[in-house]
């Protein structure tokens, strides 16, 4: 037969066995290189396996802490964007980095962005875990982004934290008091809040906890790193671990130690990254989108806070609910419960001069509003000699005396009275509103705390009240 003939016939068979030979050269091409990576630890087998998702299933993921957060912005590129409810995360929100007031402000207030880093610090008589667990959207906010909350406890005070997280929805700074074996239940208690509850992703998002102890009462181990610590172990159908405690067997209670809460104060105010704060208290509840509104009413009032030169602060009432009450969403609200006699001014039954705010009666009668406003303005003297209010700052003013512990009472007034020699100005916002988790206190004679006070009343006026009037000059009007 002809040769020609011969190619043409069996043309088609060659090429097909050549595209054979090709794949199958290039196959094991492949199969070599993988062995190789597994062997080297570059690949794992999971990911060969991966790659016929039709014939085997994907296995199951588990992440944790800032894995959980990378995979999710790695699924949300992968997105289309027409997923307006993940888009929003980041271009809608007032808080979330680079927003248009941010910027705007940023340039306003000439502030700089910095990062939170975890740090391993001694801090006075106290080793501290500066930023240990990070909030995944804190960490990368801009100075002027949002404002952040800064509180403290103990971990038997994480049972207000989802709720005041909800209501706030922006940066929260923790320092957590947590010596000895008290740091292990702290760890437990922080893994449990941010994967077992309905609220758990805005504790994720937006909680920084700090960890500090003595130097005296180290824990037995403590993970080195964030990423360590958020493999922690966690039983999300347990009980919560800071749920009914039985405090005399604490670490704290057994050795006797009193708690410094000026300390856990200071701490979550210096571990900051944004402009202003709110140092309050774990317990109080904030009205709902106050960080936005406080920014906007900042950059509507450039004249009185940009170019006055003047200190200040700005102020806003607390109140208390009765136990059987909920929280109020709106001023309205809050107005309504305040005559039917469910809700009081802060500390009406123990100390009303502390918490009740100039023009107090005008406020309550002010028409609810949509922004924020300057209300009235005042300095913490005269009738307010004795006033403690919690605020919103420029984290400029003077520090929390650390000699004070939550035991001796008094712990905010040495702070006052600085401010009050330094002649700050105190702006009453309206309608801004603070309100206790439910429940009126009253003056207990039987407390245990009755038995700091006059050593600690000795303190402050014998020691530290001397101290300040050299520092700070003297003023007739202002009281400890």
């Amino acid at each position: 037969m002809n040769p020609i003939n011969m190619i043409k016939r069996d043309l088609p068979v060659l090429i097909l066995s050549l595209f054979i030979l090709c794949g199958f050269l290039t196959f094991m091409q492949h199969t070599f290189r993988a062995s190789v990576a597994i062997q080297e630890g570059i690949i794992s087998k999971d990911t060969i396996l991966d790659n016929d998702v039709e014939s085997i299933p994907p296995p199951v993921e588990i992440y944790f802490g800032d894995e959980l957060f990378e995979k999710e912005l790695q699924s949300r590129k992968l997105m289309e964007p027409n997923d307006s409810r993940e888009l929003k995360v980041f271009t809608e929100a007032p808080y979330s980095p680079g927003n248009a007031l941010g910027q705007r402000l940023k340039k306003l207030l000439k502030c700089n962005d910095r990062p939170l880093k975890l740090e391993k610090l001694q801090y006075g008589n106290y080793w501290l875990l500066r930023n240990y667990i990070r909030g995944t959207i804190s960490k990368s906010v801009g100075c002027a982004d949002t404002i952040t909350l800064t509180t403290n406890g103990d971990y038997t005070f994480f049972e207000s934290l989802p709720f005041l997280t909800e209501r706030w929805q922006a940066p929260i700074s923790f320092a957590i008091f947590s010596p000895g074996y008290d740091f292990k239940p702290t760890l437990r208690s922080i893994q449990f809040v941010r994967n077992c509850l309905r609220e758990s992703k805005y504790i994720r998002d937006y909680v920084t906890f700090h960890i500090y102890f003595q130097r005296t009462d180290m824990p037995e181990y403590v993970p080195l790193t964030e990423k360590e610590a958020l493999l922690s172990p966690y039983d999300c159908d347990a009980s919560p671990p800071y749920m009914d405690v039985d405090r005399s067997t604490m670490y704290k209670e057994v050795h006797n130690m009193t708690y410094p809460i000026n300390v856990g104060r200071n701490i979550a105010r210096k571990s900051v990254n944004t402009y202003f704060i709110f140092a309050s208290d774990i317990e109080l509840h904030p009205m709902p989108d106050l960080p936005r509104l406080f920014l906007e009413m900042v950059e509507r009032n450039r004249s009185v806070y940009l170019d006055n030169k003047e200190l200040r602060v700005f102020t806003i009432p607390v109140f208390e609910v009765t136990k059987d009450s909920q929280v109020p969403e709106t001023k309205t609200q809050l107005v309504e419960m305040l005559r039917s006699h469910k809700a009081i001014p802060f500390h009406s039954k123990i100390c009303k001069e502390c918490h009740l705010v100039p023009k107090h009666n005008a406020w309550v009668n002010a028409s609810d509003a949509k922004e924020l406003s300057l209300f009235s303005v005042t300095k913490r003297e005269g009738c307010f000699r004795y006033w403690e209010p919690f605020y919103i700052s420029d984290n400029q003013e003077p520090i929390f005396d650390e000699r004070v512990t939550w035991e001796g009472q008094s712990n905010k007034r040495i702070q006052g009275y600085a401010m009050c020699l330094l002649k700050y100005d105190y702006f009453v916002l309206h309608p801004a509103f603070l309100v206790h988790s439910p429940g009126i206190k009253y003056f207990d004679k039987h407390s245990s705390r009755l038995n700091y006070v006059p050593a600690m009343n000795k303190l402050i006026k014998k020691v530290i009240q001397p101290e300040y009037n050299i520092l700070f000059g003297t003023n007739k009007k202002c009281q400890t």
